[in-house]
């Protein structure tokens, strides 16, 4: 910019500026008043002053009601030999980190799009089951925009969110687990979150210091594990079985843990259920140990078999016992809301913790979703869902184990949109074999490894089936039992030979 092209009360601001760093206003010195500056410039005084404004914001010049305007003296006068205030300060380095922000980390999930493929030589182009696909039907996103369009219309549209979460969306909620899922609630029990992982977060502020111990399903979802340990928690993995975590078998290793957090209704990602006797003894493990439960309720929403078991929450009668439950897994991932069920001796501590984050979940998002409970849309969209998964599930499966019959194993999971698959004769080397030779065969793939805390030392695959057609998987489930077959002719592994491995690697 030309001198000519700035204001005049920027010019005069410059030339005073010029003159103290030069020296020529002493710190200290008072400078003439605002009608003489007016008169010897030949400008208004409304410049002046708000050249004298610029001055005394950046520290130049300090006014004195009734006497005048001064060169500050905390200003730094290099002309008598003091150094530019820049060249005082030495070049900070990276500010000071809490012990929080230097355990958190931000873990490696699924790339987001498929490894870039010559699709032209595949007959059906590539089918990607490594990225968990939204299951929402396209009625749901018509409903709520129906829903969104009336509330926008009316006059009484929310403005700030309520701390524990909207009434409407709390009652809502109360009714459906009521009457759908047989878990007596009240709203008063319900807070209303952003999101699963709000509620872990907010659970590990509540009632975890730094070293106590948390109790995690192993494996389990990356996400559980890493917010307990940015808190600074000890770890104790509890191996899930064929019918869960055996609450006698660790109950040497729990000692003195203050939580245990468990997914009993479709544990993530073995698919494994746990049945009731399990879950009593647990609760009594609990009570008896001074400890809490958090029943995480990951994707039992999408079941396409028969409940078996009441949920923890249903058969707590002493307060041990935090439910979560997220709709995005329900609706649709941009919907980051869900919610907890809180006992009630904590939920004083638990609103107070949630004011500090966010003092409420977005309002208007929670009124369209309590319209669309109450409407039944929600209810007939999960049912439409789970008709859809039972095939799904059945054509992968299928597919897979008529190629690879014993060479592989899947629990038989009743809910969710995936396939936990083990592979023990590919040893866990083989992994990074596997995906490309899949990729290469027109598949998408991801292993399983990222949700072990101590991987096995054979390949497991999560498959994400959700969105995919059955066509498309039973394709899928051919293509990918191929590369494993042909992964195996290099990398074949005998138990005796496993066995070796494991020497090896000692």
């Amino acid at each position: 910019m030309r001198q000519d092209d700035k204001p005049m009360y920027v010019r005069i601001a410059e030339s005073i500026r010029r003159d103290i760093d030069a020296g020529r206003f002493q710190a200290g010195a008072c400078l003439p008043g605002t009608r003489s500056m007016t008169v010897a410039l030949g400008v208004s005084r409304t410049v002046v002053l708000m050249a004298y404004d610029q001055l005394e914001s950046e520290g130049y010049l300090e006014s004195r009601s009734g006497s005048g305007t001064y060169v500050s003296a905390r200003r730094i006068d290099a002309s008598a030999g003091g150094a530019p205030l820049d060249e005082l300060v030495a070049a900070p380095g990276e500010p000071r980190l809490s012990r929080l922000a230097r355990r958190a980390v931000l873990p490696a999930t699924p790339e987001r799009n498929p490894p870039a493929l010559d699709t032209g030589v595949i007959e059906g182009g590539l089918v990607d089951l490594a990225q968990p696909r939204v299951k929402s039907d396209p009625r749901s996103l018509k409903a709520w925009k129906q829903n969104l369009v009336a509330l926008l219309r009316r006059r009484d549209t929310p403005d700030f969110p309520e701390l524990q979460g909207a009434i409407e969306l709390r009652e809502a909620v109360a009714s459906y687990l009521n009457v759908e899922r047989a878990i007596e609630v009240d709203p008063d029990d319900i807070l209303i979150v952003s999101g699963a992982q709000q509620a872990r977060d907010l659970i590990a502020r509540v009632l975890l210091d730094e070293d106590d111990g948390v109790g995690v399903e192993e494996p389990c979802h990356w996400s559980v594990r890493h917010t307990f340990e940015a808190m600074g928690a000890r770890i104790v993995p509890c191996p899930v079985g064929p019918h869960g975590v055996d609450i006698d078998r660790h109950a040497a290793a729990l000692d003195g843990v203050r939580l245990v957090n468990l997914s009993p209704s479709f544990q993530f990602p073995t698919g494994v259920v746990m049945p009731e006797d399990r879950r009593r003894a647990l609760l009594h493990w609990a009570c008896t140990h001074d400890a809490v439960l958090v029943e995480d309720d990951f994707d039992c929403e999408h079941r396409f078999g028969v409940r078996t078991a009441p949920s923890l929450w249903s058969l707590d009668r002493h307060g041990r016992v935090i439910h979560v439950s997220s709709f995005a897994r329900s609706m649709f991932p941009a919907l980051q809301l869900g919610y907890m069920l809180v006992p009630r001796q904590l939920r004083e501590r638990f609103l107070a913790v949630k004011w500090l984050a966010d003092r409420g979940s977005v309002s208007m998002q929670q009124h369209v979703l309590a319209a669309c409970i109450n409407s039944g849309q929600y209810l007939r969209d999960l049912r439409r869902i789970a008709h859809r998964l039972a095939p799904r599930h059945r054509a992968l499966h299928a597919a897979l184990h008529a190629r690879l019959g014993d060479a592989m194993t899947v629990t038989d999971a009743v809910a969710g949109g995936s396939l936990f698959v083990h592979l023990p004769r590919l040893p866990r080397h083989a992994t990074a074999a596997l995906l490309a030779e899949a990729l290469a065969r027109g598949v998408h793939i991801r292993s399983a490894e990222c949700f072990h805390r101590t991987p096995p030392d054979h390949v497991t695959l999560v498959l994400s089936y959700a969105g995919v057609s059955e066509s498309a998987l039973k394709r899928a489930g051919a293509r990918l039992a191929e590369a494993c077959l042909a992964v195996g002719e290099k990398f074949a592994m005998s138990p005796k030979r496993n066995r070796r491995i494991e020497l090896a690697s000692a």
